[in-house]
């Protein structure tokens, strides 16, 4: 009985963990689709993006939330001043690995704050995620008050435009 009771408790800790993680079930034959749909949702808020700046990150991001874009992945940068923090769409590590190979963009934003975060906090929430980068209500809450100085949209031109413009 023990044993079937501590099998029975493993099956459900494996279970929670399981559920932890972000589920993105997507095929690289899928990423066209995915890059054109995200695209297109993105292209209702580009021409605005002005609208944002001197505005909270929390402004932005219920804009983006509005137009049914979710944000998976981010990244503080440490440079210029720990001002800048880059959204992207896209967790699936095999899926991202195998559209660059594929000669694929993906796109992602890039904000630029008025004032730097701490840079040193922020990699602490980053690091005690327990998918390191991967989008959730610690790292909103810790940028959300930021002011937004500028806005960029980078490889929003398409599937294969790896130039480097941003919009």
């Amino acid at each position: 009985m023990k044993t079937k009771l501590i099998i029975f408790l493993g099956f459900l800790s494996f279970n929670s963990i399981i559920a932890q993680i972000p589920d993105e079930p997507m095929t690289i034959g899928e990423y066209p689709a995915f890059y054109t749909q995200t695209i297109n949702k993105l292209n209702n808020i580009i021409p605005n993006k002005t609208n944002y700046y001197g505005q909270p990150l929390s402004v932005f991001l219920q804009a983006l939330n509005q137009n049914n874009i979710i944000v998976k992945k981010y990244e503080p940068a440490p440079f210029d001043g720990a001002k800048l923090l880059q959204l992207s769409f896209l967790w699936n590590m095999d899926v991202r690995i195998a559209a660059t190979n594929n000669n694929y963009a993906e796109p992602y934003i890039n904000i630029y704050f008025q004032q730097p975060f701490n840079f040193q906090d922020a990699t602490v929430i980053l690091n005690n995620n327990n998918y390191y980068a991967h989008w959730n209500s610690a790292a909103e809450n810790f940028y959300k008050n930021l002011i937004i100085e500028k806005i960029e949209f980078w490889y929003v031109r398409g599937l294969t435009d790896k130039s480097n413009n941003p919009k």
